[in-house]
């Protein structure tokens, strides 16, 4: 498992077969022991834990894989490399989420109109 290396600090991508892989038990204890650093960096943020727990612990996962992977990635402390991996993973949820339509009720008033309701755009049928 040879990783395609594109910049220095983490910019290497390794085969998929490795992400998709079980955590090997150096590593399961390994992430056990540091889990306080995903409730550290989702209190830092201010994000609420049920809310981004799983957006991150992800990320988090597989920034120990990699650690344990990539020896140059070791001299960067693990809690910096854990902390990049989570916030890209919350960048990526943001965007996804700012790409998703909005759900308005037709009842609400239409931001920037003096109260005129997004009901009150919709033609009525023609009676004939």
């Amino acid at each position: 498992m040879k990783p395609a290396k594109n910049e220095v600090g983490g910019g290497v991508r390794l085969p998929k077969s490795f992400y998709e892989r079980p955590l090997t038990p150096k590593e399961a204890q390994f992430a056990t022991d540091n889990i306080n650093i995903v409730w550290w960096y989702l209190d830092q943020q201010g994000l609420d834990r049920a809310e981004w727990f799983d957006v991150v612990i992800f990320r988090y996962l597989i920034s120990v894989k990699r650690w344990f992977a990539l020896p140059d990635l070791q001299k960067v402390k693990f809690v910096t490399v854990a902390c990049n991996a989570m916030r890209s993973a919350i960048g990526n949820a943001r965007r996804k989420s700012a790409k998703e339509p909005q759900t308005v009720s037709l009842y609400e008033p239409i931001p920037g109109t003096e109260d005129l309701l997004y009901i009150d755009t919709i033609a009525a049928p023609e009676i004939l």
